[in-house]
């Protein structure tokens, strides 16, 4: 081999060995969430949240619990911030304000479109907590509010959630007792 062969062909396989060393071990954590959602209706004597009651009263206050754990896969990725979006989607006046935990509201432009955000810390799976917040809707008209729970690109869309509840006469007449 002349020299001139030999000198490309070691700068090359210097250059190859030095990425693929710069490489090694370095690992982009993947993070996911599980999100639960449950809502409440009633008087005082009846609050248990649920998530199997898809109608509510329209003349009285629901309040919807979210909770999000965030989970990393690599101990680089423990204390991540995610942020999470809060978007409510309402038919009609709904009133939409935090009850617990803290969330700050966006300025948005949309008609009937409440959006809050907050920041998760991703943990490991043995060490994650739910992460809780409480909203209460005040319908005053509004037949049905939708909500979105979506996660920040670090997160994997298919960890995203969306809930519909409807609001009627009917689910009053219940729960005043007219039949």
């Amino acid at each position: 081999m002349t020299f001139k062969f030999k000198s490309c062909f070691m700068t090359i396989f210097t250059l190859f060995v030095a990425f693929s060393l710069s490489s090694c071990g370095d690992k982009t954590p993947v993070f996911s969430t599980e999100t639960s959602i449950y809502y409440l209706a009633g008087d005082n004597s009846d609050w248990t949240y649920g998530n199997q009651q898809k109608e509510f009263p329209g003349d009285k206050n629901c309040y919807v619990r979210i909770g999000s754990t965030t989970v990393t896969d690599i101990k680089s990725g423990v204390d991540s911030e995610i942020v999470v979006t809060y978007r409510f989607t309402c038919s009609g006046d709904c009133g939409i304000e935090i009850s617990d935990g803290i969330a700050t509201l966006v300025d948005g432009t949309e008609d009937n479109v409440v959006e809050y955000t907050r920041s998760l810390l991703a943990q490991t799976d043995k060490e994650a907590e739910e992460d809780i917040v409480i909203f209460q809707y005040s319908p005053d008209g509004a037949s049905s509010v939708t909500l979105e729970v979506i996660y920040d690109d670090q997160v994997d869309t298919r960890y995203d959630a969306r809930n519909t509840i409807y609001f009627s006469k009917e689910a009053e007449d219940v729960i005043n007792g007219v039949h």
